[in-house]
């Protein structure tokens, strides 16, 4: 019964892990310039939301999943499930590498949250379900241009920052992650009903943040940077007007964009196959 329950515990990340797939990499969104910044107060938390007067992106209708055949234990309320949700997705690591990670407040309305915005393309600037990651943007510089501007290229050092949470994906165990996703799904499907939008179904929304991640185009050859101001930007303007999303796959570097990738397509095809609500 223990290793059964363990199990269990270890297989709650399938929402932060199909969010973990697009968004654990999202931690530094918006590239930092390599000068200080000046240190200002945090500002308050607040719950997640979601802008009203923006429109809402048509989702294809998909059945709902049904709950476990068996429950192993019993279901947290939304209001009380932050401790319980942090400590198995840190479970997911045998050695807690997931600690220092994932925030400690709000754990599941912030994972559903970031997963709402992704079916946009877009990713959360704020109430992010992860930490930072370290360090800044790593570029090499390639050449000036005759009005003096300076391009930039990413370099290999800059793809290498994101190895660890893309391997720490990959290993995601699929089967147990789908099983726990079944047993929390009602406490998903509550946080997501809280954003107040039209389309309730989180199964079709969570299915077409996957979608949107997978459609990330797939760019050969060195991603050139241009700096105009203090932050760095895609010189070719076509990538650069491409939503967050897709311009994140593309700075975590090609291999490790082509290992999430193979990893939401398995994790898609089990969410797929799952037994609907009758």
């Amino acid at each position: 019964m223990g290793g059964f329950i363990k199990d269990w515990l270890i297989a709650l990340l399938i929402t932060a892990a199909v969010a973990f797939g697009i968004y654990w990499f999202a931690v530094r969104d918006i590239p930092k310039p390599e000068v200080p910044a000046p240190i200002t107060e945090p500002a308050p938390e607040t719950k997640p939301t979601v802008d009203l007067e923006e429109p809402e992106p048509d989702i294809p209708p998909a059945p709902e999943p049904a709950a476990p055949k068996e429950e192993p234990r019993k279901l947290p309320a939304l209001n009380d499930s932050d401790s319980e949700a942090r400590k198995d997705i840190i479970s997911l690591s045998a050695n807690g590498a997931l600690a220092k990670w994932i925030v400690p407040d709000e754990v599941v309305r912030k994972w559903v949250a970031a997963v709402n915005t992704a079916t946009k393309g877009d990713l959360m600037p704020k109430n992010r379900p992860f930490n930072n990651l370290e360090g800044n943007i790593a570029v090499k510089e390639l050449e000036t241009r005759t009005d003096g501007q300076k391009v930039y290229v990413l370099s290999q050092e800059n793809y290498q920052r994101y190895d660890q949470p893309v391997r720490l994906f990959a290993m995601v165990d699929t089967d147990k992650a789908v099983g726990l996703y079944q047993f929390w799904y009602p406490r998903l499907k509550q946080a997501y009903g809280e954003l107040g939008l039209k389309n309730k179904n989180f199964h079709a929304a969570l299915l077409a943040a996957i979608d949107q991640a997978l459609n990330a185009p797939e760019i050969e050859g060195p991603i050139k940077l241009v700096r105009p101001t203090v932050y760095y930007k895609f010189a070719d303007e076509k990538l650069e007007k491409m939503p967050g999303l897709h311009k994140l796959m593309i700075r975590i570097g090609p291999d490790n964009a082509a290992r999430v990738k193979e990893k939401l397509r398995e994790l898609k095809n089990a969410l797929q196959n799952l037994p609907s609500v009758q």
